[in-house]
């Protein structure tokens, strides 16, 4: 395992901030600012991947093929400048519900935000707020269809985004192929032209999660700073990269134990 020592300093002053708020909260015992990625990511951090080894939005129904791609976990940028990031993160002893699950809960308020990456998270806030509470449905459906209002690092830069989330069918995957306890789904389309798809895979000792970004370069290159746009991209994707390796690799941490003290079957 290697530590994560890289703060930048705003998000130094939001850890303070989230560890504030989380005080008396029934769950701030799983705010921990220890934060750290596996070894075996670092070499991918190093350079950008080929633009070849990219995955097509008309391809993305490879996915939920058995095996993986050449480049599971990487950054790079497309001839158009728009930003790409493919992230594999493994969670041994945990279950697929516990993913959906995960998704609509830690968007009831912001302190849950930031127990997922507390130096990075300020909040996400839905926009349909009842159906966090109504009765009788699924996990999926108290996000699928929403819209969540994000504040978050990315990072140094203060990122403001809307995700819309989506089923999977609406990006072009055959949605009738993610059913738990193999797969779930996490799909949005982030401030009207950029994808995030998050397809995690039950394996024999838990699931893991495989992750795909589209930045359209109206967000990859809005802080460039005198950089070439292409650059810029690759600058972007690079922290974002990072940025979901340590939130979904922190989040591996806890999952199975805040599932089991909050979930659906809890007391």
């Amino acid at each position: 395992m290697m530590p994560i020592t890289y703060y930048p300093i705003p998000t130094q002053d939001l850890f303070r901030s989230n560890a504030e708020r989380i005080k008396g909260k029934p769950y701030a015992k799983y705010f921990n600012g220890d934060l750290w990625l596996h070894d075996e990511v670092l070499p991918q951090l190093k350079k950008p991947m080929d633009e070849a080894d990219i995955l097509p939005k008309s391809d993305l129904n490879a996915l939920l093929d058995p095996g993986y791609h050449r480049v599971e976990t990487g950054f790079g940028a497309t001839k158009d400048n728009d930003a790409y990031v493919t992230s594999l993160v493994r969670y041994p002893g945990c279950r697929i519900e516990m993913f959906t699950w995960w998704f609509w809960w830690h968007s009831v308020e912001p302190e849950r935000y930031s127990l997922w990456y507390p130096f990075n998270h300020d909040h996400a806030n839905p926009r349909n707020r009842d159906v966090l509470t109504q009765p009788g449905l699924t996990d999926a459906e108290r996000y699928i269809g929403n819209t969540h209002d994000i504040v978050e690092y990315v990072g140094p830069t203060r990122a403001e985004l809307v995700i819309e989330f989506h089923d999977a069918g609406d990006l072009g995957i055959d949605s009738s192929r993610i059913k738990e306890p193999e797969y779930s789904q996490a799909c949005g389309i982030i401030n009207d032209k950029s994808w995030m798809i998050h397809l995690p895979r039950a394996t024999e000792d838990g699931f893991e999660l495989r992750s795909r970004y589209y930045f359209d370069k109206s967000i990859a290159t809005a802080n460039s700073s005198g950089d070439s746009a292409h650059n810029a991209a690759l600058s972007f994707a690079y922290e974002m990269v990072i940025h979901d390796q340590t939130e979904f690799t922190h989040l591996s941490t806890f999952l199975a134990d805040i599932y089991h003290e909050f979930g659906p079957n809890s007391a």
